[in-house]
């Protein structure tokens, strides 16, 4: 009889246990993420994309960038500047793309593959393809983060007509 309340007695405390802390644990993510075979940002190993060859236009809005010291990361990272240090900036972006660029594309890609990425698969840059006709106007009216296009899709679609004093406008070669 005493062994079946001793039994019982760690049961109750079993359960109460797994009731404060294994549920709250659980739905947090932590204990699946323990046992799933993602591995997070720091014990992943980032596989880098390669730049495209040609040259590139980088928009990036002052607007939304209003810090300076953020605003001058980026501008070193997109340049490429930034081979001699390590650049850590607390700021997402979403970057915009034109749909038949496929240069521009592969850059915004690369780009993105340098940058960390969380366990839960989410990356610091967000990228979204669009229309490049829909891609000018948003750059003459503002209402863009970061645009990335090559050369010649800037040039054919007049992407200058963006370059104002609330637009940092970063001209970057690819690899030759």
């Amino acid at each position: 009889m005493k062994f079946l309340r001793v039994l019982k007695h760690i049961g109750i405390i079993a359960a109460g246990v797994v009731l404060v802390i294994g549920v709250p644990l659980w739905c947090t993510g932590y204990i699946t993420s323990l046992f799933s075979s993602d591995a997070d940002i720091v014990s992943s190993a980032s596989v880098i994309v390669d730049q495209p060859s040609g040259e590139f236009v980088v928009l990036i809005n002052k607007a939304i960038h209003t810090n300076e010291e953020n605003l001058e990361k980026w501008v070193k990272y997109f340049s490429g500047d930034d081979d001699d240090e390590i650049l850590i900036i607390f700021e997402d972006i979403s970057c915009s793309v034109a749909e038949g660029d496929a240069t521009g594309v592969n850059m915004a890609e690369s780009f993105q593959s340098r940058l960390g990425t969380s366990s839960t698969g989410l990356n610091q840059m967000e990228i979204e393809e669009a229309d490049a006709t829909l891609l000018a106007s948003r750059a003459d009216n503002g209402k863009f983060d970061v645009i990335i296009m090559s050369k010649e899709y800037a040039d054919a679609y007049n992407l200058q007509t963006a370059y104002t004093d609330n637009v940092e406008v970063v001209e970057i070669r690819g690899v030759s």
